[in-house]
């Protein structure tokens, strides 16, 4: 039979057990439980398609790595913003709901327009994948390459005319940062999407067109477009033989970033794990499969790396929107 003083000496040794583990892992209080603690949600901003698909598949693969059920909803609306704003400004800062989107809603949007929630009111958790976004010009231009549509727009000032998804979205930025950076005038038209801006290009309508590869690559392979270039830092393996701006002389990159965002109150221990479950789902071979159907490259980056590419895309849409005029007043 112990004694008292042995019983004494296993208590305190335990509770100092615990008191270590609790510190080592960065807990503090006897209330704080693990995370996550109940089902997850995963917010899409925009209307069901490709991303809510991918979200779906990840949502699934997560789920197995957490052990919680995570259930996605789609929040359409204002480019977006609506449902950002909805995670940012309406979302309990625990982790257990998250925003799946483009970076532009918290790169972009805030500095065009005054909405409720402004680029620190997100924290990232994970960049997911890149685009990658391809400019393509339609059968027949008077160009097929990227060197000769720079020579043909240099010599030619606003009469090469591009296609965008409307003003002020993301591949209507794309052609303005293409003609700062390559020193060309090009002939903005706005349609309401993608899907009608692609159908112009096909149609003869406008000469350039940009989107995703999933929008852009079945034209091209259909010889209905013609491939000019990729916007992202390197060529991605579902294009390898697509150049890059870069490659042809332009010093731009504007890969779509899309990842995991929370609310920035959110503790950095629940970032973390989240930020470990969805690194081992996107490795998982479910989700493979559905990217490369997608043309869409799975390019991991942790909380903190993805953290730094926000912060200098951030800087770039904020110079590029004052150049244009388009910041918010």
């Amino acid at each position: 039979m112990k004694t008292s003083k042995q019983v004494r000496m296993n208590r305190h040794w335990l509770t100092t057990a615990v008191a270590a583990w609790a510190v080592a892992f960065g807990l503090s209080g006897t209330a704080q439980a693990a995370f996550p603690t109940e089902s997850l949600t995963i917010i899409v901003p925009y209307s069901p398609g490709s991303t809510d698909q991918l979200a779906r598949a990840l949502g699934a693969e997560v789920a197995k790595v957490l052990g919680q059920n995570v259930v996605v909803e789609t929040k359409p609306g204002a480019g977006g913003t609506v449902g950002a704003n909805y995670v940012a400004k309406s979302s309990k800062p625990d982790g257990h709901t998250m925003l799946l989107a483009v970076s532009s809603v918290q790169t972009v949007a805030p500095h065009q327009n005054k909405l409720p929630y402004g680029y620190g009111d997100l924290k990232p958790v994970c960049r997911v994948t890149v685009g990658p976004n391809v400019l393509a010009a339609r059968k027949g231009a008077p160009f097929g390459n990227l060197a000769e549509l720079i020579t043909y727009a240099k010599a030619n000032p606003g009469k090469v005319s591009y296609g965008s998804a409307g003003t002020g979205g993301a591949t209507h930025l794309a052609g303005e940062a293409l003609a700062q950076a390559a020193g060309i005038k090009l002939n903005h038209i706005p349609f309401k999407g993608v899907t009608p801006a692609v159908a112009a290009a096909v149609g003869g309508n406008v000469d350039l067109v940009f989107g995703f590869a999933s929008a852009i690559m079945p034209q091209v392979e259909g010889g209905t477009l013609v491939a000019i270039a990729q916007l992202g830092e390197k060529r991605v393996s579902g294009l390898p033989t697509l150049t890059t701006l870069k490659e042809g002389g332009i010093n731009l990159t504007l890969p779509p970033n899309t990842g995991i965002w929370v609310p920035a109150g959110t503790p950095d221990a629940a970032v973390a794990t989240l930020d470990g479950a969805c690194k081992m789902a996107a490795m998982s071979a479910s989700f493979k499969e559905l990217m490369e159907k997608g043309r869409t490259e799975i390019d991991y980056l942790g909380s903190a790396d993805f953290a730094a590419v926000l912060a200098r895309e951030n800087d770039f849409f904020k110079n590029l929107l004052t150049s244009l005029g388009m910041m918010a007043k």
